[in-house]
């Protein structure tokens, strides 16, 4: 099925038209209906959730789809590809390869081969490219990007041409290579502790004894997760920050573990900052703790010298000692609560080594009194505004806006907070009874946007008025 359109959004909707009618034939099983309503979303302007939950059904449904359907899979790779999504480049590449290196297509058109290759060539420049820098960011208005994504139809066209008349097999039924895909034994990993210092005390007899488990042994990173998964789960529960989402998981580096960068998400009080921290570093797998800076007022963060009784690791030594894992994460919550005072330290102070490269990744941590890499870890902070955050700390971190819940989220939000509630009772969600239109309506007139802490005051209210009904 060949492109309709020189537009890719004409060609969404074209191939939307197309193909409906033999969907709707038959519906006949839950997977394949599934599929029906992806593409009724794409009949209208489809972005790229609608495009998502396409591919989506067309995974769950091809055990019941015709052989061509691969080729409607490719296609939404494509349509991806051409939306920004770096790993459905990435995936593109890996199918061009793997269709270039095939024995049966190079004995019969070498030229075909070549231009696989340079459509592989071309997305693979587009994967592994990062827009966190400056230059790059103008996507997709910029020359950058205009040069590579005026290419996807071309590059489309090959492709979609070569699986129509050579449909894709898995590698292994033509004995062929796996391409581009990192071996699941070499899970990523990382020397954080070579040595412990002056072992002839009894203190440092006690510290020695406590990490000679981990002792130059490689500790794992958290591995690279499924993004567009997880993308899709954080714009279900936060649907009112789809653009906070896609900038912190955009920048997200390709190699084989994840690290965030340093990030301050700034937000007004209830907006959802902390909550959504959590949940981001829950979704990717990441091990992590949450810290209340509120009224934390001395450089304890940094670790104290193990000659004290209360001498302890710094945060992140002792977070990669409790999970055996280099890269941790950890969340501050409300950051610019801190002391100012220097009195034994300041935790901005205290948080300026942790944050840079240079200095992380040889730490001196004074309990383990020799140097830790500690440079995997990821740090998100959360600030209701910055006025309390000092310069430097500023400068080392990426500065977020969180956005505010909006009234047309409140089915959403309002279902979320019911299941929080009904968790707090040790109740099973399936007894949720979701707000009626009536309730919806009350709450609405009072509640226009902004804290879920008040949101969750209003649908309490909501939930005691029914029992008074009653």
């Amino acid at each position: 099925m060949p492109f309709f359109a020189d537009s890719i959004q004409q060609d969404m909707q074209c191939f939307a038209e197309h193909l409906l009618p033999r969907m709707r034939e038959k519906p006949g099983y839950r997977a394949k209906a599934r599929v029906v309503r992806a593409l009724e979303r794409l009949v209208g302007n489809a972005d790229i959730e609608d495009i998502q939950e396409l591919a989506s059904a067309f995974a769950a449904a091809s055990d019941n789809l015709p052989s061509e359907a691969k080729s409607w899979q490719l296609r939404c790779r494509i349509y991806l590809a051409h939306m920004l999504d770096h790993h459905a480049a990435l995936a593109l590449a890996q199918d061009a390869i793997t269709m270039a290196t095939a024995s049966e297509i190079i004995d019969r058109s070498p030229e075909e081969a070549v231009e696989l290759i340079g459509a592989a060539l071309g997305w693979l420049s587009f994967a592994a490219a990062n827009p966190a820098f400056n230059y790059l960011a103008a996507v997709p208005r910029g020359v950058f990007w205009a040069s590579i994504l005026n290419g996807t139809l071309s590059r489309g066209h090959i492709l979609l041409g070569m699986v129509e008349r050579n449909p894709l097999s898995a590698p292994k039924e033509q004995g062929m290579p796996p391409v581009l895909t990192a071996p699941s034994a070499s899970r990523p990993g990382v020397v954080v502790f070579e040595q412990t210092g002056n072992r002839n005390t009894e203190a440092g007899t006690r510290v020695a004894e406590h990490y000679k488990d981990l002792l130059g042994k490689s500790l794992p990173l958290v591995p690279m997760p499924d993004l567009v998964g997880v993308r899709t789960a954080l714009k279900s529960e936060f649907p009112y920050a789809k653009a906070t989402i896609d900038r912190i998981l955009g920048d997200v580096a390709i190699q084989p573990y994840v690290q965030l960068r340093p990030t301050i998400l700034v937000g007004s009080p209830g907006c959802g900052k902390s909550r959504f921290a959590r949940r981001l570093l829950t979704l990717i797998g990441m091990p992590h703790d949450v810290i209340s800076c509120g009224g934390l007022s001395d450089g304890t963060f940094a670790g104290t010298p193990r000659r004290w009784s209360t001498g302890e690791p710094s945060l992140p030594v002792a977070l990669i000692g409790l999970y055996k894992n280099a890269g941790p994460g950890i969340v501050l919550d409300e950051i610019e609560k801190v002391g100012n005072s220097r009195y034994n330290g300041n935790v901005h102070d205290a948080l300026l080594s942790f944050l840079e490269r240079e200095t992380s990744c040889r730490y001196h941590d004074p309990y383990v009194q020799a140097a830790c890499d500690i440079s995997y870890v990821s740090w998100l902070m959360t600030a209701n505004s910055l006025d309390g955050v000092s310069g430097p700390l500023r400068d080392r971190c990426r500065v977020i806006e969180f956005p505010a819940p909006r009234p047309e989220d409140l089915s959403t939000l309002s279902r979320q907070i019911m299941s929080e509630m009904l968790a707090e009772q040790g109740l099973d969600e399936r007894w949720l009874v979701p707000l009626d239109g009536t309730e919806m309506e009350a709450i609405l007139d009072v509640w226009t946007g902004g804290s879920l802490r008040t949101l969750r005051r209003m649908i309490e209210i909501a939930l005691a008025s029914r029992h008074v009904k009653q």
